[in-house]
């Protein structure tokens, strides 16, 4: 007997989509940078000692101690009027004892003697007078050094964004085949890949 069959064979159309997810391979923040000059301030000041200056010439002076100076100076010049002063008092009375030595009654050694009293007799006033003290000058301390500012400015450097790498995701879609419907007829057996 025969049998005939009614083989029916039919196909949607067939979507597929490929998909990629959207990810955050990476995000960081760039940290601010900071340089700076680090130069500190500095100082070498310090503060003098005082001192005294004292000048005791005049009063070591007015005491009788005198420099070379002082005494070349002075005891030359007073050398030369005692020689010039001796030498005519010398000469005025070696002149006299010429002329009157030989006179009677004229004691030569009396005449010195009453010469020798003479120049005691002008000599023995005293006199005092005062005496220069010394000079005393004082140097105050003072400040003496100076003084290097220092340099410490920092400069920030930043970055107004963030490093970020994003991959974005997609989508692609793809239609693979038309729908369609077949019918055919078989006798005794089905022909499903018909």
């Amino acid at each position: 007997m025969t049998i005939l069959r009614l083989n029916i064979r039919h196909a949607l159309p067939q979507t597929s989509i490929r998909q990629t997810h959207a990810d955050l391979e990476e995000s960081k923040v760039v940290p601010a940078q900071i340089h700076t000059n680090d130069e500190q301030a500095r100082s070498n000041k310090t503060i003098s000692q005082p001192t005294t200056d004292i000048q005791s010439y005049q009063s070591r002076r007015a005491y009788g101690a005198r420099n070379l100076t002082d005494l070349t100076r002075e005891f030359g010049q007073k050398g030369l009027s005692d020689v010039r002063r001796g030498t005519s008092r010398r000469t005025e009375e070696a002149w006299t004892r010429a002329e009157d030595g030989a006179k009677p009654g004229d004691d030569i050694l009396q005449q010195v003697m009453n010469n020798f009293w003479a120049r005691y007799d002008a000599h023995s006033v005293i006199s005092l007078e005062l005496m220069d003290g010394p000079t005393i000058r004082v140097n105050e301390s003072e400040i003496i050094g100076e003084t290097e500012r220092g340099d410490v400015t920092a400069e920030i450097e930043t970055t107004p964004f963030a490093d970020i790498r994003y991959n974005r995701g997609s989508a692609e879609t793809y239609m693979t085949d038309k729908g369609f419907i077949r019918r055919w007829v078989t006798m005794n057996e089905y022909d499903i890949y018909a």
